[in-house]
């Protein structure tokens, strides 16, 4: 009997799943904000909320960064293979 194998050799995502947590939460706190807003919400606790967006933010950027290094390093490892 004959089996055709198929190996993916193409980096797996490593970092995708706190990718998406983060940008859940993040999403949330945009929610949140946008209801803080329609309240007239004090501006003490909607500079808060702002300011986690934004770190937030701030930290899927470096996520992605991360994970761009992480797949060149990886494709380098197969290139010298």
């Amino acid at each position: 009997m004959k089996y055709n194998v198929d190996i993916d050799l193409k980096p797996r995502p490593v970092l995708q799943e706190l990718i998406e947590d983060l940008t859940n939460k993040m999403l949330a706190h945009k929610r949140i904000l946008a209801d803080l807003e329609h309240m007239n919400a004090g501006s003490s606790l909607v500079q808060g909320i702002k300011s986690d967006i934004k770190l937030l933010d701030q930290i899927i950027e470096r996520c992605y960064a991360q994970q761009e290094l992480i797949d060149m390093r990886a494709e380098q490892i197969i290139g010298l293979n």
